[in-house]
């Protein structure tokens, strides 16, 4: 099987279960929210590795090696060049783009694609990144490299991205003042989030892996419960081009964490 297919394959079933679940849209504005999204995500990755070879050039560092050491590169590598790098140009292209396509000019609110941008953005990124991965595999451990990739990092990235989108539909119910600080929150949020399980995963021992399922899994209950409350009573609505359809919250029920 291709290095392609496989990439391709690695985030499928996430991508078939966002439009699926989503609350129903034109086909029109849902192939231009997956496609510029898809893109955006692919953007990204192209943004990461730029920044980070112009912050962080490729030089090695004379010197043995110490524990404290390792822990400091580990660190540095989660919570910086991965972390902070990837969310931080993930978070703004979702922001923009949400802002462009998925924000009512008359009621000053997020509408619900913000949640198919998040996601979309997520996938196009790890797809780009899971074709690396398997490519630079052996080839007798693609099929491996391709399952872990699907269930763990594809899986992550959405996960970090959804919570951030939410938090974007979540500020519709905030006052003006305090829309840019907790969107800031939101921010600080998914650096974190990365940051964490990178730093469990990045030893690629046992321990490591249980920690980094028991975190998203725990972020899978947030977004579910988050998404019940907020995106499902729209299911029944259909919305049409230029409506606004947002549930009719009041600030003081915005589900805030």
């Amino acid at each position: 099987m291709s290095v392609e297919l496989l990439s391709l394959l690695s985030v499928f079933p996430w991508a078939f279960v966002l439009v699926y679940i989503h609350p129903k849209i034109s086909v029109q504005k849902l192939f231009l929210t997956v496609v510029g999204a898809v893109l955006l995500g692919w953007l990204s990755t192209e943004l990461v590795l730029q920044l980070n070879s112009w912050f962080w050039p490729n030089v090695p560092v004379p010197g043995k090696k110490t524990s404290s050491s390792i822990l400091s590169q580990t660190l540095h590598i989660a919570f910086v060049q991965a972390g902070m790098m990837e969310e931080a140009c993930k978070s703004a292209l979702i922001l923009i783009f949400s802002y462009i396509i998925s924000f009512d000019r008359k009621t000053k609110r997020f509408l619900p694609e913000v949640f198919l941008i998040g996601g979309f953005v997520a996938l196009g990124f790890a797809g780009v990144e899971n074709y690396h991965y398997i490519k630079s595999a052996n080839e007798h451990d693609r099929v491996a490299t391709f399952i872990a990739r699907t269930l763990k990092s594809t899986n992550a990235h959405l996960l970090i991205n959804l919570c951030f989108s939410l938090f974007l539909f979540k500020s519709n119910f905030k006052e003006r003042g305090e829309k840019a600080k907790y969107l800031g929150y939101a921010f600080v949020l998914a650096v974190v989030q990365h940051g964490l399980f990178d730093f469990f995963v990045l030893p690629n021992g046992r321990f490591g892996s249980w920690i980094a399922t028991a975190l998203f899994v725990g972020i899978w209950v947030w977004i579910v419960r988050d998404r019940r409350k907020f995106l499902v009573p729209l299911d029944a609505e259909i919305i049409r081009e230029g409506e606004s359809s947002l549930p009719n919250l009041s600030p003081g029920r915005s589900g805030e964490v």
